[in-house]
C-alpha cells in the first residue's frame, strides 16, 4: 500500500512537471507574439544623432569594406538568380550621417532584375543602421517601377537596425520603416548555428527571422557568419528557396551592366482593371501589383489574400486583360 502511494505521488509530482513545463512553453510563445504585436503598433521613433556614428561598419555579423564582392546564386520558380552585392568607396549623407553606399544587383537568367544601391551607418555602440535604398526593377533593360524606394528623414521614413551590436536570442526590431511601404522586422533566432554552403561550411553564425508586416507569407531566414562578416545564406521559411553564397572577391571592381533606361511601359489596361480581372477569379485582398516578365511577355502580376486559400498570384496580358496563369 505504502508503494502504491507512493508511485501515485510520483505520477501526481511528474503530471505537474509537465504541465509546468508545457505552460512556460506556452507562455514564452504568447509572450514573444505580443513583444512582435507590441514593436509593431507602438510610435517608432528613433532618436539619430550624427555625433553617435562612425565612418567605418566593422560589426563582426555585418562588415563592409569597400571593394568587396559577394556572390550568390539561387534556384527560383523563375529562373536561375544570380545577385552581386558590392562594397562601393560612395558616401551618401542621410540626416547628416555619412552612409557607405552598397551596390545590390540581381540578374535572371542572365538579364538585369534588380539594381539598388543601399544605405548603410554604424553607430559608436556597434549597431548597424539602415538609411534606405534606391531601388529600380526592371524589365528587358527598361525601369519599370521604383517601388521599395526610401530615404530616412523623407516623408516620415526612419532608419532600422540590420545588425545589433550584440545580438541576443528573441531579439526583435525594425530593420526599416516608411509607412506603409517599407516595414521589415527581424528577429534573432540563434547564434550558434552551422551553415554549408557552396563557399564553404561555417560555425557559430546568427540565424535570425525577416519578414515584412506588409506582406505576410513571404518569411525568410538569414545566416550571418564570423568568419565571413556577412551574409552567408537566405531560406524562404514558406518556399525553402536558398539564396546560397559562392564567392568572395576583395579589392574588386562591380561587374558591369547596362546603364537602366528610363522608360514608361505602355499598357492597354490598367492597374486597376488588372486587379477587378483578377479579383473576379481569386476573391479577396490585392497586396500588390508589379509588372513582370512571365511566360516571354510583360504582365501585371496581381498578389492577392484569397478569402478562400493561401497567397495567390493572377498573372495578366496587359494588353488584353487576359489571365495567362495563376500562381500559389
Amino acid at each position: 500500500l505504502f508503494n502504491m502511494k507512493n508511485k501515485n505521488i510520483i505520477y501526481v509530482v511528474i503530471l505537474i512537471i509537465i504541465l509546468i513545463v508545457i505552460n512556460v512553453a506556452f507562455f514564452k510563445i504568447i509572450l514573444k507574439d505580443f513583444k512582435s504585436e507590441e514593436i509593431t503598433n507602438n510610435v517608432y521613433n528613433p532618436i539619430i544623432n550624427p555625433l553617435d556614428f562612425i565612418s567605418d561598419v566593422n560589426n563582426k555579423y555585418f562588415t563592409l569594406i569597400p571593394g568587396t564582392k559577394y556572390v550568390y546564386e539561387a534556384q527560383t520558380k523563375e529562373g536561375k538568380e544570380h545577385i552581386e552585392v558590392y562594397i562601393t568607396n560612395e558616401r551618401k549623407e542621410v540626416l547628416g550621417i555619412s552612409t557607405i553606399v552598397v551596390w545590390d544587383r540581381v540578374w535572371l537568367d542572365s538579364n538585369l532584375i534588380e539594381d539598388t544601391k543601399d544605405w548603410y551607418a554604424q553607430d559608436k555602440q556597434g549597431n548597424v543602421w539602415y538609411f534606405g535604398e534606391e531601388s529600380k526593377e526592371l524589365i528587358d533593360g527598361i525601369i519599370v517601377s521604383y517601388e521599395g524606394s526610401w530615404e530616412a528623414g523623407i516623408d516620415g521614413a526612419k532608419p532600422g537596425i540590420v545588425m545589433k551590436a550584440n545580438p541576443k536570442i528573441g531579439d526583435i526590431y525594425r530593420q526599416e520603416y516608411y509607412q506603409g511601404k517599407a516595414e521589415d522586422m527581424g528577429q534573432v533566432l540563434a547564434l550558434e548555428e552551422s551553415v554549408n554552403v557552396p563557399y564553404g561550411i561555417f560555425n557559430n553564425c546568427l540565424k535570425t527571422k525577416d519578414w515584412n508586416p506588409l506582406e505576410p507569407g513571404n518569411e525568410e531566414n538569414k545566416y550571418y557568419c564570423p568568419d565571413v562578416n556577412f551574409v552567408v545564406l537566405e531560406v524562404g521559411i514558406e518556399d525553402g528557396e536558398r539564396v546560397e553564397l559562392i564567392k568572395i572577391e576583395r579589392n574588386s571592381e562591380p561587374s558591369p551592366s547596362i546603364i537602366p533606361q528610363v522608360q514608361e511601359i505602355k499598357t492597354q489596361i490598367t492597374e486597376e482593371q488588372a486587379k477587378e480581372i483578377a479579383l473576379k477569379r481569386i476573391p479577396g485582398k490585392v497586396i500588390n501589383v508589379v509588372l513582370e516578365k512571365k511566360f516571354g511577355k510583360i504582365t501585371f502580376v496581381v498578389e492577392i489574400n484569397a478569402d478562400n486559400g493561401p497567397e495567390t498570384d493572377v498573372i495578366i496580358d496587359i494588353d488584353t486583360g487576359e489571365i495567362l496563369g495563376i500562381e500559389i
